[in-house]
């Protein structure tokens, strides 16, 4: 009787005592397989840098309103609950965006004026780790602490001016300055205030009473809402749904998007020629690797045929040239990815400073690997049906003429 393994040891072994065989199917398969993976390599880390370049920069991902618009607290923190934002905040109106700043005390240094931010947890203009501004703190780009001669830790000045009622008003708000921003990420001369300071400023420069500030004025006549927010996607496929979105109610616009779909127009496109490549490589493989399964058990036929003699069980010899396919397969994917991994380091080396992108233009992530493995076997194991199916119909009496 006939262990269920048995057909598959065989196989395994007549494939391993014929080296020629084995060595010449194993370099055919690598040699259909290799060029596929540095194919899709490429376009992988091609298309990959691309995006991450896009996507680490948070300006390529920033929605802007096209006009001013009434945008209250309620609008803004509906837009903070959703997974897609990494960041919003209330935008002050052009009048609150650019405000005079000075040091609060020691050098002799004049106004600047500079871009007015509001700011909050989560703000890609801040650097890794810093903590978001507070009531009484402020945020300086390095040109702007430059031109003030200052440094976290000194205080600074925000001078706005207003006319309430014909005199004309200099608001005294004294900020303490925590850190700079990235100079690579804002190269503004501008400030990141809290959300609330700023909205303060607003709404006294439009002769609004603040109370909490200390601020006299006339009554507000409305609950406060911001003129624009400043917006940013957690990544680029969130900010064009969100630009979608919100486009229906709200006139935004996402300044980099073009440069996002350009990046996915090529994707799509190199996906079509590497599938069109790969189907008429993976049909040739199927065809000429069942014609060899095919071929290699009509030469075993006569040794078939005397091991179902000896007891060989019909269904154990089937698994014969499944072995020996799956062997094949497993041996061809180990060469192909060894080829593969030294073209991509040669193409790496050569072609990372001479072509759109900066970073790796040959790259597979163990996923890749794993899925061009599996199908591999796959394949292999399609193809092996066939001479399969031809063990199957060798029936024992064949083995008596063989003798």
């Amino acid at each position: 009787m006939s262990r269920p393994h048995q057909g598959a040891v065989l196989g395994l072994r007549d494939l391993l005592h014929d080296r020629a065989g084995f060595f010449t199917q194993t370099m055919a398969l690598a040699a259909v397989l290799a060029p596929l993976l540095l194919l899709y390599s490429l376009r992988v880390g091609v298309v990959g840098t691309l995006l991450e370049e896009l996507e680490s920069d948070p300006r390529n991902r920033q929605l802007l309103t096209t006009r001013q618009g009434h945008f209250p607290n309620g609008f803004i923190e509906q837009l903070r609950l959703d997974p897609r934002v990494a960041f919003v905040s209330g935008h002050a109106s052009p009048i609150a965006r650019s405000l005079s700043l000075s040091v609060a005390e020691g050098a002799v240094v004049p106004q600047v004026r500079g871009v007015v931010l509001a700011s909050g947890p989560g703000d890609p203009l801040m650097p890794p780790g810093a903590a978001a501004p507070g009531e009484r703190e402020v945020l300086l780009t390095p040109s702007l602490a430059e031109r003030l001669s200052v440094a976290p830790g000194d205080r600074v000045r925000v001078e706005p001016s207003r006319r309430l009622d014909g005199v004309e008003e200099v608001l005294d708000l004294t900020l303490t300055i925590t850190g700079l921003t990235d100079q690579a990420v804002w190269d503004a001369e501008g400030a990141l205030l809290a959300e609330s300071t700023l909205a303060a400023i607003e709404q006294w420069l439009d002769g609004t009473a603040i109370p909490e500030f200390g601020w006299h004025g006339r009554d507000p006549d409305a609950p406060f809402a911001f003129r624009n927010f400043r917006l940013y996607a957690r990544n680029l496929t969130d900010l064009k749904s969100l630009h979608a979105d919100l486009s229906r109610d709200v006139p935004v616009r996402a300044p980099r998007l073009a440069d996002y779909e350009a990046v996915v127009q090529l994707n799509r496109g190199l996906g079509i020629v590497f599938g069109v490549i790969a189907t008429s490589g993976g049909l040739g493989f199927l065809l000429s690797f069942g014609a060899t399964l095919w071929g290699n058990v009509n030469r075993k036929r006569h040794a078939l045929s005397v091991l179902r003699l000896h007891g060989l069980l019909r269904r154990h010899a089937a698994l014969f040239p499944v072995a020996q396919a799956v062997g094949i397969a497993v041996a061809g994917c180990i060469l192909a990815v060894a080829a593969h991994a030294a073209a991509a380091l040669i193409l790496n080396v050569v072609l990372s400073d001479k072509l759109i992108v900066s970073g790796t233009v040959s790259r597979l992530e163990p996923a890749h690997l794993a899925a061009a493995f599996g199908m591999t076997i796959s394949m292999a194991l399609l193809a092996s049906l066939s001479a399969a199916w031809q063990v199957l119909r060798i029936e024992p009496g064949e083995g008596i003429n063989a003798l």
